[in-house]
């Protein structure tokens, strides 16, 4: 029995998308009618495997060492905002959207929107939810979580490149001296210009630290491929590398809220930057 065009051309359409399926890639929003040749069929398949250099998943894991006073809660906010399958600390992209709306109405009635609720999500909450549809993971953890994690392609044989961020180590530092957390676990703190000994300034320096040795080690060298990017043109250089990288989200808010964890610094009074001296010698012990 003759089969009618109609029926010829949905057993046709039916075969390629079972055949596109099978390589885990989808062409959606094209019509398709008759596979000409051999030839040609395996060219499209060619085609659609290089779609996953543009869009779908990625093909390694992009991990962001949120390092304290880096601007990583923009940086994640951002990302989530921006791209797809983003997960992190401060914030992940299925319900970006929502939450920054949320900081929006907040600062519009004159308030301070602040890391809270969906911009900070617990790690209990990101272990139970699991990494296995994420992209781009950004937390702010000790180091090691992520050779136990991620190292050695042990995630699903899936390499993960390591981001880290690299900011002038003097203005790092007098950012954390800045910074102080609800909880009383920091406070803002003074450097000890004044110090009789070398040892007592460097003890006020070391009180200014907020979890740097334990947040980053060279030991991740071993494990991923480490990459630092500048922290001035994070919003621009690494925004943009990122966007090579990872699919853009459907619908994006025009504009991200900052979150604010830091009270403005008043570099004024900073006395380090008045002393020449301490400011070499500070360099040279931080680096």
């Amino acid at each position: 029995m003759q089969r009618k065009p109609e029926t010829k051309r949905i057993i046709v359409a039916g075969i390629l998308f079972a055949a596109i399926y099978s390589v885990g890639v989808f062409e959606l929003g094209r019509e398709i009618g008759q596979v000409e040749s051999s030839d040609f069929f395996h060219r499209q398949l060619r085609s659609l495997r290089e779609l996953q250099d543009c869009g779908g998943h990625a093909k390694k894991i992009f991990g962001h060492v949120h390092m304290a006073k880096t601007a990583g809660t923009s940086i994640n906010g951002i990302a989530a905002n921006k791209f797809e399958r983003v997960c992190g600390h401060k914030g992940y992209s299925y319900d970006a959207y929502k939450d920054n709306v949320h900081a929006a109405n907040i600062a519009q009635h004159g308030g301070i929107p602040i890391p809270q609720g969906r911009s900070r999500v617990m790690e209990p909450t990101m272990e139970d939810i699991g990494f296995d549809d994420c992209d781009w993971v950004s937390n702010e953890i000790r180091y090691n979580w992520w050779i136990t994690k991620f190292g050695d392609d042990k995630f699903h044989h899936t390499p993960l490149e390591m981001h880290v961020p690299c900011r002038d180590p003097i203005d790092h530092l007098m950012s954390q001296c800045n910074y102080a957390e609800p909880s009383g676990k920091f406070v803002k703190q003074d450097l000890d210009c004044d110090a009789a000994t070398d040892e007592e300034y460097f003890a006020s320096v070391r009180k200014c630290f907020v979890y740097v040795n334990e947040r980053y080690n060279h030991d991740l060298e071993k494990h991923f491929d480490v990459k630092c990017y500048d922290f001035k043109n994070q919003f621009g250089g690494y925004l943009d590398y990122l966007s090579e990288k990872l699919e853009d989200r459907r619908y994006e808010t025009e504009e991200y809220v900052r979150r604010e964890t830091n009270d403005p610094r008043d570099k004024e009074s900073e006395c380090i930057w008045k002393r020449p001296d301490l400011l070499e010698k500070t360099r040279n012990y931080l680096i």
